[in-house]
């Protein structure tokens, strides 16, 4: 039986724009992605409730793989039903509100970007050369009243790093090394929070590090070294 990866897509609002990157690893991996729930009075028990549906229908292993966001929200569902998992992968993602937004702001200052647009936050040059639309993509698809609502009850005030320091099982933390909208300098720093964290950095890349194919493949890599 193949291990199951479920893939978090970030927002929250997005709908899922993980499935190109990652549906190659169904020659190895049973993979699902899903759109995560979405209307303007949706809570993280309401996420939690549709993940733990799909969690409870699946038999063998199962990993969770969640980008920004999603990886949030993977931490929130490991933190409190990690026997039911038998790995979390977090990808791009912060440690708390409070923490985030002081470690964004600096970094945007230290690389002067206060008056950036979007493209040099979340992508690098390298990666913008590739022509890719996925920011356009992401955000055709986002919906402001499940953002607001998540955002007033649990955003402002969220910390994953308890979480991450209670779980047992393995995490894979995977990060661009020049990503700015979750600075790489912090990501770097997971591992000293837990002995089950292992922290990977990949070259040249930015929030998405799975744009580039050489992130792409140092991905794949990773999950078939770990899972199979």
């Amino acid at each position: 039986m193949k291990p199951t990866i479920i893939f978090l897509h970030g927002g929250p609002g997005f709908q899922d724009y993980l499935k190109p990157f990652f549906e190659e690893l169904k020659n190895d991996f049973e993979c699902i992605f899903y759109d995560q729930v979405r209307g303007p009075e949706i809570k993280i028990e309401n996420m939690l409730f549709q993940l733990d549906e799909i969690v409870s229908s699946i038999s063998g292993k199962i990993i969770l793989l969640g980008h920004s966001w999603g990886a949030v929200l993977a931490t929130e569902y490991a933190g409190r039903n990690q026997s039911k998992l038998s790995g979390l992968v977090i990808m791009s993602t912060g440690l708390s509100d409070k923490h985030w937004k002081d470690e964004y702001y600096k970094e945007l200052e230290a690389l002067g970007l206060e008056n950036a647009e979007p493209e040099q936050i979340f992508l690098t040059p390298e990666e913008v050369d590739l022509g890719e639309t996925i920011l356009d993509k992401t955000w055709d698809t986002f919906s402001e009243e499940t953002f607001n609502s998540i955002k007033h009850s649990y955003l402002e005030k969220y910390d994953v790093t308890p979480l991450l320091k209670s779980l047992k099982i393995p995490v894979f933390n995977i990060f661009g090394e020049k990503d700015v909208r979750f600075p790489a300098r912090v990501s770097k720093t997971f591992s000293s929070y837990n002995s089950a964290i292992m922290d990977y950095q990949i070259p040249n890349a930015g929030h998405f590090p799975f744009l580039l194919s050489s992130g792409r493949m140092q991905i794949y890599k990773i999950l078939k070294g770990s899972f199979l």
